[in-house]
């Protein structure tokens, strides 16, 4: 039986990877190596051209209490509910990211870290984490 209770010890990986052209500034980022190359496939492209990495972030699991923060962002006014998806998606990857792998970082990323993120990583990265834990906008 799952406990009822999250533990701060509680955590969930996500694997994503990143194609980087050899001579362009262009990325893509998938989750898993086969979709990628199939994505980069179906767009034309060389596969040869790209340098493609397997890369993972460990994240807490949120709690009730996390998820309450988390969704502050959100705005009450008299016109009805409004919120900016992006920064949603900043606040719970800087909340409960714990470590990444990127650029051999074994260390818990700064905020500051986080928003130098290509945005396609930082879009894969935080589509990962709300299909792992959901999202009360989707």
């Amino acid at each position: 039986m799952q406990n009822l209770f999250i533990s701060p010890d509680d955590e969930f990986i996500v694997k994503f990877t990143v194609a980087v052209h050899k001579n362009e500034d262009t990325i893509f980022c998938d989750i898993g190596e086969e979709s990628l190359i199939t994505s980069l496939k179906d767009l034309g492209r060389d596969v040869d051209d790209y340098t493609i990495k397997e890369y993972q972030a460990t994240f807490k699991k949120p709690s009730f209490g996390d998820s309450s923060e988390l969704y502050g962002t959100i705005l009450m006014s008299d016109e009805g509910v409004s919120f900016n998806p992006i920064e949603v998606r900043f606040r719970k990857i800087s909340a409960l990211i714990k470590s990444w792998d990127l650029k051999g970082k074994e260390e818990k990323p700064t905020k500051e870290d986080i928003l130098k993120l290509h945005p396609v990583i930082a879009a894969a990265l935080g589509t990962l984490v709300d299909l792992e834990i959901g999202s009360i906008f989707s």
